[in-house]
């Protein structure tokens, strides 16, 4: 039992001439921006639809954003993921795809055509009715004949005016 007491004595004297240490905030840990090889990662991991919900839920709503901008770039990356993630997404998600789609249209046409023509076809909010004749050129100009259907339904949608 003195052992015992002395012992708790010693904790105490220790503690009592120990430094107080305060709390630090804990340092926010930068975010990496989206990428589509780690975007392709998360799709092979979890699968699509379970991509898209997360990156859609409360945690992260606005999570498609720079996936869209990414698409939207043309870069052959992201138009790679647009079949995975195209028949996962429907309402204002589906439209953002669409836009960020038509917005690559005059910079990768083929890029574009390939993404549909592998995820159902062209359609009308993607092949938007437009008197811009740089993207009707840009589709036009496609040669692939493996895509020449797509880029026919795409090309019927865009005269619509």
């Amino acid at each position: 039992m003195p052992h015992r007491l002395t012992l708790i004595a010693l904790m105490a004297a220790l503690a009592a001439c120990s430094p107080r240490v305060q709390p630090t905030e804990p340092e926010a840990i930068p975010q990496q921006p989206m990428t589509a090889a780690h975007l392709a990662n998360l799709i092979a991991a979890d699968g699509a639809g379970h991509t898209v919900l997360v990156l859609t839920g409360p945690a992260a709503p606005n999570g498609l954003d720079p996936v869209f901008a990414g698409m939207a770039t043309g870069d052959p990356g992201w138009l790679a993921v647009a079949p995975l993630l195209r028949p996962e997404v429907d309402g204002e998600y589906a439209e953002g795809m669409a836009d960020a789609l038509f917005r690559a249209l005059p910079i990768n046409p083929s890029g574009v055509l390939t993404a549909l023509d592998a995820s159902g076809g062209a359609d009308e909010l993607t092949c938007e009715a437009t008197d811009d004749p740089t993207v009707i050129a840009a589709v036009e100009g496609v040669t692939d004949p493996a895509l020449q259907t797509v880029k026919a339904e795409c090309l019927e949608y865009l005269r619509a005016v």
